[in-house]
């Protein structure tokens, strides 16, 4: 048998060694502040994207391959399509439920016509593609409304600096095929559209400045209702064509407004404002539309700041005074308290003995949605970080899903609610379908009467106690959010860091929706040996370093020996011409020479964090590493059994910044090149003499934030860029950019690598909201054979 038939049967059949590496935790903070810290150097991140789009459009379109032609050239998708990524919006078109819409909130619009099973992206040459709102219009099903803008205040609370701001509204009149964006919705008023409304004769969008309505398809808005309060307007609950609510402010004081009239110039008026309401999310009754809820976070402190404020209920058409709080933070009912926040951390002492400390992650500011069952009123459903079902008006809550659960258990459901959904013939009887879109995609279950768990503390630390089942639809729905990825020899493995979903793993012959979680936590560099491809290497936050030797099925801690102060995504290389050797580093270089089994300091202190690491193809001697305050450091006998932790190495700074990357040329062993992340000053540099000196190339590239390069080995004067806005190529060494025009969506592409492809080799892209893909560089000419 063959070792690359072998490392395919091993990871398709699944199985299992007991040299199992533990599956650690994501950290949603930390890691926003990483991807923060690639992103400085400007006070207004939402002017300097703005100039870089207006700048794009200046620029030459070229394909990756300009030799080839169709379908040789194109990107093509590897995956993962079963992994899924955020996603905080999810529609189904009422009259043809099999045709469904999904928004990622980094991954752009993506359609179903097989009621979930399979998905296809749709809009990909959009401006935006931060997709936060969607509308069918209810008169012409092929009519569709898209909002952009992630408006609440993710930026802010994870401290990822990157607002994943929009461009307004977009709209489609050929369900999807083709796109154009509301030039009445390009201004500041239309940044973050919120949540979207259309009836027969109207549209009405919820943003940061108010309520907006437009009487003639778009072409033109009147504010109808304003407000000044932090987040603006973010929720709309429509009844009937005239009966409008609306809820505005988070992190500050909520209201609920209703608009009796919403179609004409009607009045609003404040229905809801209770001390200390945080954000709120509304839901109407189908059954009795007299009935409305109203799920609100807390503005106060403490264990409860951003969780559970109360759900209200209002039987009385929303009028004011007649909303009632069912439950509040301050039930006896502890579990019912914690509907927006991680129950996992709040039962911890329950649940892992009584001398663990409860930890509070509360999310109510972010995860926070509410549906009403279509047959009955009392029926209600939550999503915060986990779902929730009440049988009795809100009163009572018991707990349906349980995210921190292995990923095949029946009752495990990703973490981290956005939107829940009906299905449209549902009548709890024949048709019991709920959806769920949340951080881990989507997902369904089929019986939304099943039995909850029962309303004790102690549920919470049994995921069997809940008799839900839940499917995930995440079946070619690619919007994965990785950091780095390697591939095979072959080409037909890959595997891939992954924020939130630990490290991946694919193969060509699987397919792109049978990719597999081989690590946990956040996933980091990862590599595969050359020699024996059998021989894989994945990492998690802050240099937890794993080698797995069958093919990613078990997997050994080799840290030992290292201590540092690594940055959360951890650089580290194996280097190509001795695949024993590999290198890690975080304010000081380390080396292993026996496949990680022992590290060994060979630098004192450097100047900075290392954030990027390259070997010379043509001499191990030499090796570079960046740093995160943009020095460049080398050594020109780094394999040296001398080195020590008082070796000195050379340091230059072409400029400050965050060096993301460091590349070789594959054919001159004297030129590198390094690319340099965060706004201002050159992106790109490249040395001449193998990294002593470094000067500026590509005068035309736009101001952002650059991830990564890579050299075409078959036309070294053709290098390829991952930046915060898609993959540029340049034709001439780098002296001019032009935007890669085959295919591929304006999205954030962390690593672009060179591997092997079809007919030789190929460029790569690890995407941070797409997933990965592959263009061939080499046209299939007629002696040229397939290496498949």
């Amino acid at each position: 048998m063959t070792r690359r038939l072998l490392l395919v049967l091993l990871i398709l059949t699944g199985c299992r060694t007991a040299d199992v590496a533990p599956l650690p935790h994501d950290d949603p903070d930390e890691a926003a502040a990483y991807f923060a810290a690639k992103r400085e150097g400007t006070d207004d991140r939402f002017a300097a994207y703005a100039k870089a789009r207006t700048a794009m459009r200046t620029l030459q379109r070229v394909a990756s391959n300009a030799e080839s032609t169709e379908p040789f050239g194109k990107w093509t998708f590897l995956g993962p399509g079963n992994v899924g990524g955020r996603t905080r919006v999810l529609i189904i078109d009422d009259a043809r439920p099999n045709i469904m819409y999904a928004g990622g909130v980094s991954g752009g619009l993506w359609k179903s016509d097989t009621a979930g099973a399979s998905w296809a992206p749709l809009g990909d040459d959009l401006a935006n593609i931060a997709i936060n709102a969607l509308a069918i219009h209810p008169s012409n099903h092929d009519i569709l409304f898209a909002g952009t803008g992630e408006g609440y205040f993710r930026e802010e609370q994870r401290g990822t600096a990157l607002p994943l701001r929009g461009d307004g509204i977009f709209v489609t009149r050929d369900a999807g095929a083709t796109w154009t964006q509301l030039a009445s919705t390009t201004g500041a008023d239309f940044d973050y559209v919120n949540d979207l409304v259309v009836t027969p004769t109207h549209i009405y969008a919820a943003t940061r400045t108010g309520v907006w309505r437009s009487n003639d398809e778009g072409a033109t808005w009147t504010r109808t209702l304003a407000t000044t309060v932090k987040g603006g307007c973010l929720d709309l609950a429509q009844r009937g064509g005239n009966f409008l609510f609306a809820s505005c402010g988070t992190f500050e004081q909520a209201t609920v407004y209703r608009n009796q009239n919403a179609q004409s110039d009607g009045a609003w008026e404040s229905v809801l404002s209770e001390v200390n309401m945080g954000r709120t999310t509304l839901a109407i009754a189908p059954s009795n539309p007299s009935v409305i809820y109203a799920l609100a976070a807390s503005n106060e402190g403490g264990i409860y700041n951003q969780a559970l404020l109360a759900v209200y209920r209002s039987t009385q058409n929303g009028d004011p005074g007649s909303w009632q709080a069912q439950i509040t933070n301050k039930s006896p009912d502890y579990v019912a308290t914690l509907l927006l926040t991680n129950v996992y951390g709040a039962t911890n002492n329950v649940c892992r003995g009584s001398s663990q400390q409860n930890f509070y992650t509360t999310m109510g500011w972010y995860c926070n949605a509410i549906a009403v069952d279509p047959t009955n009123a009392d029926r209600v459903w939550i999503g915060g970080v986990d779902a929730f079902r009440s049988d009795d008006g809100g009163r009572t809550w018991g707990i349906a899903s349980y995210w921190w659960e292995r990923e095949d258990y029946p009752t495990y459901l990703h973490a981290d609610q956005h939107a829940i959904i009906f299905h449209p013939d549902y009548d709890g009887a024949t048709n019991k379908q709920l959806f769920f879109a949340n951080d881990g995609g989507l997902a369904r279950t089929d019986d939304a009467l099943a039995e909850l768990a029962p309303k004790v503390v102690s549920s919470a630390c049994n995921p069997s106690a809940s008799q839900f089942r839940f499917t995930t639809l995440n079946n070619g729905y690619g919007v994965t959010q990785f950091y780095h990825g390697s591939v095979s020899p072959d080409g037909r493995t890959y595997v891939a860091g992954a924020q939130d979903n630990g490290t991946l793993m694919g193969t060509y012959d699987a397919g792109p929706n049978e990719w597999r979680r081989a690590l946990g936590g956040d996933g980091s560099y990862n590599a595969i040996d050359p020699e024996i491809p059998t021989t894989v290497y994945g990492s998690s936050q802050v240099g937890n370093i794993y080698r797995s030797v069958n093919g990613g099925l078990g997997w050994k801690s080799v840290r030992s020996g290292l201590n540092d102060d690594f940055l959360f995504i951890t650089p580290f290389v194996m280097d190509a011409n001795a695949t024993t050797r590999l290198w890690i580093a975080g304010r000081r270089m380390w080396r292993t020479n026996d496949r990680a089994d022992s590290w060994t300091q060979v630098s004192a202190v450097l100047p900075a964090q290392v954030s990027a690491i390259a070997i010379s193809p043509a001499n191990s001697n030499i090796v570079l590493a960046g740093t995160n305050g943009g020095h460049i450091v080398r050594h020109d006998n780094a394999t040296s059994p001398t080195l020590n932790a008082s070796t000195q190495w050379s340091n230059r700074q072409p400029r400050a910044g965050f060096v993301s990357w460091i590349a070789f040329d594959p054919i001159d062993a004297n030129t590198a090149y390094a690319t340099y992340a965060g706004f201002g000053g050159e992106h790109v540099w490249r040395s001449t003499d193998a990294g002593v000196t470094w000067s500026p190339i590509g005068s035309n590239l736009p101001d952002i934030p650059v991830h990564s390069i890579a050299v075409d080995p078959t036309r070294r004067e053709r290098l390829y860029l991952g930046t915060d806005l898609g993959v540029f190529v340049s034709l001439d060494s780098g002296a001019t950019w032009a935007i890669e025009n085959t295919g591929f969506a304006n999205v954030v592409t962390e690593t672009v690598i060179i591997g092997q492809g079809h007919y030789g080799p190929a460029v790569y892209a690890f995407t941070h909201g797409r997933g990965a893909w592959r263009a061939e560089l080499v046209f299939p000419g007629p002696k040229r054979r397939s290496v498949r």
